[in-house]
């Protein structure tokens, strides 16, 4: 992370911890006049890939996790879940569950593909626009009101399996 976004990172904090986590902690309710969104001031970017001969890694906020090897994600909690899932490409649809309570799941338990495009990526791999996909799929929790967190707890294992399975581009899919 560069200087100038630990200082970002650092004003941020600062002024959630003041501001928004403090009103949480003293009145045990959010109020969202009270955070301040992250902006970014300086636009990320690197040389341009070519997909076809990429490796692509689907990352969703969706809350996915399975129920026969994972705890689900602790979606009751107003401070968010910071913590990631993962799950081999290959897991029906139907072994998948979801644990999050602030997006109407009903999309997504009429068709699965709206925050999980499994099938529709596999698609473009066979029509030769993408060139392979990760046998990981990694889901998190997208409610997550501390953005230090996300940066110190959500960010480094999945840049770990980035790192692992030698990915060229990530789609996120959000919630």
């Amino acid at each position: 992370m560069s200087k100038q976004s630990t200082d970002n990172l650092d004003r941020w904090t600062e002024h959630f911890q003041k501001g928004w986590l403090k009103n949480f902690v003293d009145t045990k309710s959010i109020d969202w006049k009270l955070y301040k969104y992250v902006k970014n001031e300086h636009a990320v970017f690197g040389a341009g890939l070519d997909l076809s001969q990429a490796k692509l890694l689907l990352v969703s906020s969706s809350g996915a996790y399975l129920p026969s090897k994972d705890k689900p994600f602790n979606a009751a909690n107003l401070l968010g879940d910071y913590t990631i899932r993962t799950f081999p490409l290959s897991t029906p649809f139907s072994e998948i569950e979801y644990s999050h309570d602030h997006y109407d799941q009903t999309a997504v338990r009429t068709d699965t593909q709206v925050l999980l495009p499994l099938n529709h990526l596999r698609d473009l791999v066979d029509s030769k626009i993408i060139g392979s996909l990760s046998e990981t799929v990694v889901s998190f929790m997208g409610y997550q009101p501390w953005v230090g967190r996300v940066m110190k707890k959500t960010l480094p294992p999945i840049r770990k399996i980035i790192k692992q399975e030698a990915i060229d581009a990530v789609l996120l899919v959000p919630s």
